[in-house]
């Protein structure tokens, strides 16, 4: 945790930071990652009151740091003493991703008026969902683009834009580090690139990816629940400011 003054220097500090190649190649191995354990999410859980929330880059004694900001309903940001935050560091352990898709079995039996069977069928099916999910294959994909991309995307946009196109915060959905479920320990955030067909360029993204407490692998899962509703642990939708700035003035931080 830090204070509001605290972050506000680190955020400050980055964006000076982001013009110089060689002081980025020093803070941010291509390799590195963060975490957040459960009394973290919970921290989230209890003061966020949004849908969403911010995530702010940041250094802090030179160490590259990532600041997470609650939001109020009405989609500001919240005002306190203090915020959570969590240091890059190099992952200790191996990640295994797993995707498991359930399928619905319906069987169905039909008796004559003698109590006989005439009729016996099984259906399968796959589940059905109504809103965007990546796979676990995509996903790997993101952050091995991100391991082997990042320092030449830094490098281009040091030296050809001064550094000004390089993020300075993200907007994420809250269930990305909500902790609902106490099978999963704490949570691994990667980053990676995605291509934007809007921007013309690649963008950097942040993963939310929820370790299981027993078996240590990041897991989706994807079923049907009420309404037909995606459950997903691992989503890459955060929006990365810039250049996805449309709620410049919701961004407090990076006046």
């Amino acid at each position: 945790m830090l204070s509001k003054k605290q972050c506000i220097k680190a955020i400050q500090k980055w964006k000076i930071i982001r013009s110089d190649y060689k002081e980025i190649k020093e803070l941010i191995p291509p390799i590195a990652i963060f975490e957040f354990s459960k009394s973290d999410c919970k921290w989230l859980e209890d003061h966020n009151k949004n849908s969403k929330f911010h995530v702010y880059i940041g250094v802090h004694i030179n160490q590259f740091i990532l600041i997470i900001v609650p939001l109020e309903q009405n989609g500001k940001e919240q005002i306190l003493a203090n915020y959570l935050t969590s240091d890059i560091t190099l992952s200790k352990d191996k990640v295994t991703f797993v995707e498991t898709d359930i399928i619905i079995k319906t069987t169905k039996t039909n008796l004559n008026h003698n109590l006989e069977i005439t009729h016996y069928l099984e259906e399968s099916n796959a589940s059905v969902y109504n809103e965007p999910t990546i796979t676990e294959k995509t996903s790997v994909y993101d952050i091995e683009k991100w391991r082997n991309e990042s320092l030449d995307w830094f490098y281009n946009e040091c030296n050809y834009y001064n550094g000004d196109r390089i993020v300075r915060a993200f907007t994420v959905p809250f269930p990305d580090l909500s902790w609902k479920d106490k099978q999963y320990k704490e949570v691994k955030v990667f980053f990676g690139f995605k291509n934007s067909s809007i921007y013309q360029r690649l963008i950097p993204i942040l993963i939310f990816v929820a370790i299981n407490n027993k078996t240590g692998t990041g897991e989706i899962i994807r079923s049907l629940t009420s309404g037909n509703r995606v459950v997903t642990n691992i989503r890459d939708w955060s929006q990365p400011c810039p250049p996805m700035c449309r709620g410049l003035n919701d961004y407090i931080f990076l006046d």
